[in-house]
């Protein structure tokens, strides 16, 4: 199990992954080789403590699982892979529903497919939305960009020739991406991007209002055509929603229009933002780490305080304590196992943890701890049958139940 910070850093090097994510470790580029050996990932098994929850397996022969969906139409679910390939799965038999992986990098750990969605007038166009890092030269470190893009199914599957770029984002680091899609309904979407990478903000994204970096981006796509929905000065800072984030790998939205972010946090603190979702909001990095100054990227006992006016602070805060190094969100749980609902399911990459975070009487945010999964998470899913999936990065996707 890993448990100590130093051995789980140290981990990370030899196997040369940081998480999708993570804060362990403070070069400019959180990378230290030209390449990256998908073949030697390892994990555990996935054997929770408590003895009232199981973790099968539900699937495995991916890459790195980075998302699954219900299909629209069809009674299967749809992951993607961070090698670029799109699974579907009927309960049954899986099948490969599309490959893109002549048009990405899997040069950096924290590149390739990083997700997708569904066109919300799918029954009569039917596309989907897809975002990735392009090809690059491994060897050179080259830094290639962040694309959305759509692509026509047809026949059940994604028409390779169709695909066609909608928006394309400068990237400045191989790292902090984002990446995550989530579509809002009535033909509009929200697509997460991250800081651009480096340490510390180095080119100060997280603040720069002209910058789509470190933001939310929110968008209007029908049959062919992507406009902002801002409106306000009639360039592509009108794209932007919400800004000052540092890597938002994953987020969600719940049943009461709330946006909740799981934001990967530098060397000392990771975060859960919560909004309205169409309520434009900035998180404060790179002048904020969670609820505390930024002013000492090493300084981890600095008090909370409070945040400068116009910034929003974390409804959640957790350390990187007892081996714990970068969030991975996560899933408002609206429904599955009783015991597990109303609250927003999140999980640590290094440690394996799994929280579910409610709101109390007073608009207080508590975190329980569900269960130690002893493995590298890299996001949750929702299997056909409403089951609570984990995605980890050794490729295996596991359902976690709870009984007694």
């Amino acid at each position: 199990m890993l448990r100590s910070k130093n051995y789980v850093c140290i981990f990370l090097v030899t196997i040369m992954a940081v998480a999708p994510l993570s804060g362990c470790l403070g070069q400019e580029e959180e990378d230290t080789g030209s390449g990256f050996e998908w073949e030697n990932r390892s994990q555990p098994d996935c054997s929770p403590v408590d003895l009232n929850i199981t973790c099968k397996e539900y699937l495995s022969g991916f890459t790195t699982p980075t998302n699954s969906l219900h299909h629209p139409v069809e009674d299967e679910v749809w992951f993607s892979d961070l090698n670029g390939r799109i699974i579907a799965y009927d309960g049954q038999s899986m099948r490969e529903v599309g490959n893109i992986s002549n048009l990405i990098s899997n040069c950096h750990t924290e590149a390739g497919l990083l997700g997708f969605t569904f066109v919300s007038n799918f029954e009569q166009n039917p596309q989907i939305l897809f975002t990735y890092i392009g090809t690059a030269n491994c060897e050179t470190k080259e830094v290639t960009n962040l694309f959305l893009a759509v692509g026509d199914v047809v026949n059940g599957t994604l028409d390779a020739g169709s695909i066609q770029t909608l928006r394309e984002i400068e990237q400045t680091y191989r790292n902090h991406n984002g990446g995550h899609i989530h579509a809002l309904g009535n033909n509009t979407y929200l697509w997460s991007v991250g800081d651009g990478g480096g340490s510390n903000d180095p080119l100060g994204h997280g603040q720069n209002n002209t910058s789509a970096l470190g933001t939310i981006q929110h968008f209007h796509y029908l049959n062919g055509t992507v406009a902002p929905l801002q409106n306000a000065t009639g360039t592509d800072q009108d794209y932007t929603l919400h800004r000052g984030l540092r890597n938002p790998w994953k987020f969600d939205v719940d049943g009461e229009q709330r946006l909740f972010i799981a934001d990967v946090g530098q060397n000392c603190f990771e975060e859960i933002n919560m909004v309205p979702v169409l309520q434009a909001s900035n998180f404060g990095w790179a002048e904020r780490e969670a609820n505390r100054a930024f002013d000492d990227p090493n300084d981890c006992t600095k008090p909370p305080s409070e945040p400068p006016e116009g910034m929003t602070d974390p409804v959640v805060v957790y350390t990187h304590e007892e081996g714990r190094c970068s969030i991975t969100g996560g899933l408002y749980m609206d429904w599955g196992p009783e015991p597990w609902r109303d609250g927003f399911m999140y999980g640590d990459f290094c440690s394996g943890d799994v929280w579910i975070a409610r709101e109390g009487s007073q608009g207080e945010w508590d975190s329980t701890h569900v269960v130690d999964t002893d493995n590298l998470l890299v996001g949750f899913g929702r299997g056909l049958n409403d089951e609570l999936l984990i995605f980890t990065w050794g490729g295996t996707i596991y359902e976690l139940d709870i009984y007694g």
